[in-house]
């Protein structure tokens, strides 16, 4: 009776190393090294792969509780370093200084302070100014989606904002045209950080930039509106960004300067 038992627990102890075994061999097959299946940092240490800053010890292993060396981290942190954000947005604020009419006839005057831009008019009327900011399209090699722009202003006395729109553009050859993306009529007073979402974001490439324009209308000679942060937002984006289309410098093709697609017209 006592052999029988013996026997019986010994084919259940080979039928479970069986399994063990057979269970690991399946778990590094799929594993990203064969010495990281089912370590607590297993994720982590497969996202280091993934993302080119590991390449493990060789054989196929990483070595996960081995010791890091000051060179190793250097190269590891250089590595990090170079790998283009997935997620979260990327916020591209234009300087005060960027700001210049539409128009460069019409009378404007701008002061710049370290926190704002104050424009005036020196006559009754309307006028549209517009940003061109530095802009970041490409990062990393790879095109960026502009999402929205934030902007913050003050009307102050006898001055409204009357019309705000959004424009991409693409230069291959020349200065030519632009494509409205978001506009908006509304008449608006007082002081705000407004967002303004595009309905699709657009996605960038290394021949286009974007602007902004605003329609602020001066019911009195002299009075102020005041312009504050104006932030581009945009979305990373996994599409590797082609080379710019056109050659550089060539100006061939007619310039068209269009004004802001609003049914009011720029004076």
């Amino acid at each position: 009776m006592k052999h029988r038992k013996n026997l019986v627990l010994s084919v259940l102890a080979v039928a479970l190393l069986l399994t063990v075994f057979s269970t690991g061999r399946a778990s590094a097959s799929t594993g990203c090294f064969n010495d990281t299946n089912g370590h607590w940092a297993e994720t982590f240490i497969c996202w280091m792969k993934e993302s080119g800053i590991t390449s493990g010890i060789g054989g196929g292993n990483y070595n996960p509780e081995g010791k890091v060396t000051r060179a190793e981290m250097a190269v590891f942190m250089k590595a990090q370093a170079e790998i283009p954000p997935s997620t979260g947005d990327i916020v591209v604020s234009a300087g005060f200084g960027n700001w210049h009419p539409f128009n460069s006839t019409d009378p404007l005057g701008y002061t710049y302070f370290s926190s704002q831009t104050q424009v005036s008019r020196s006559s009754a009327g309307s006028s549209f100014l517009s940003v061109n900011p530095d802009l970041t399209t490409v990062l990393y090699g790879r095109s960026l989606k502009l999402k929205a722009v934030e902007f913050c202003y003050d009307t102050f006395a006898s001055t409204t904002l009357n019309y705000v729109e959004i424009n991409t553009y693409s230069h291959t050859t020349g200065s030519i045209g632009r494509n409205l993306r978001f506009s908006d009529p509304t008449t608006r007073t007082g002081n705000e950080c407004r967002l303004y979402t595009l309905a699709t974001p657009v996605v960038l490439t290394k021949n286009d930039g974007a602007n902004f324009f605003i329609q602020v209308n001066w019911s009195a000679a002299g009075t102020t509106f005041a312009i504050g942060r104006t932030s581009f937002i945009f979305e990373p984006t996994t599409i590797p960004a082609a080379a710019p289309l056109g050659p550089e410098g060539d100006g061939a093709g007619s310039e068209v300067i269009l004004p802001p697609s609003t049914q009011n017209t720029a004076p």
